[in-house]
């Protein structure tokens, strides 16, 4: 019989693309200091092609049939090592190589809200509730978080359709 490829190869191979695709994705907007409000669904997008590859993938290696649980389990496993990649790395550029970074996106936001018409005691009732989120390390948590979150959502989704058990899978 054939070896046949097992989760963890899939799951690791493809976690690293993932975590190598969304880094850069997340580094522009980062490098070219711009914040598009539509930037954030680029990740969503490559978190379900990923996932969706992965699970292709492994699927026709294996005959052609994935269960769920398995599509699942290559679908977090991915989202695990990419989303440890994409953070960690976001965590070294805004920490260490342009620690001002943060500060610039809070203003930017400032910016958005007085173009919005927000008066100034609103926008500093909202600064003071956002100025936690534009500390590094709650950045890297939050981050990791919105990831893993991803990949129990959209994991589940592309597991589900793409699945295919045998009668003795």
């Amino acid at each position: 019989m054939e070896d046949q490829l097992t989760t963890g190869q899939v799951a690791k191979k493809w976690g690293l693309i993932y975590g190598l695709v969304a880094t850069v994705i997340n580094l522009i907007p980062l490098l070219l200091e711009v914040q598009p409000p539509w930037w954030q669904v680029v990740n969503v997008i490559v978190a379900i092609v990923i996932y969706a590859l992965a699970t292709k993938e492994f699927k026709t290696e294996n005959g052609g049939y994935m269960s769920f649980g398995k599509g699942f389990k290559i679908s977090m496993i991915a989202a695990l090592i990419g989303g440890a990649i994409r953070n960690v790395v976001n965590y070294i550029y805004i920490k260490f190589i342009d620690p001002t970074v943060m500060e610039r996106m809070q203003q930017a936001v400032v910016d958005s809200w007085r173009d919005q018409g927000m008066s100034e005691e609103q926008i500093e009732q909202m600064s003071g509730l956002s100025s936690g989120l534009s500390n590094p390390e709650i950045a890297l948590i939050l981050g990791y978080v919105v990831v893993l979150l991803g990949g129990l959502i959209w994991g589940a989704i592309v597991s589900a359709i793409n699945k295919n058990e045998a009668e003795d899978f």
